[in-house]
């Protein structure tokens, strides 16, 4: 239980990097401007606000 804990900062981290890295593809491509914005703030949202979040609450828990 607590190694799932551990790993759920790493995990949106991981997932946030990925939003970011298609948000940025999407715009090389320059197709859909608007789906460049919700990959982004997606993956903004997961590395900068849930991420400590999350670690708020799994030392909280520890």
């Amino acid at each position: 239980m607590v190694d799932i804990l551990i790993l759920l900062p790493i995990i949106s981290i991981m997932i946030g990097l990925y939003f970011i890295t298609l948000g940025l593809w999407e715009l090389r491509e320059g197709v859909n401007r608007h789906q460049y914005i919700k990959y982004m703030f997606t993956g903004l949202f997961l590395l900068f606000i849930l991420t400590p979040l999350v670690w708020m609450m799994v030392n909280v828990l520890l």
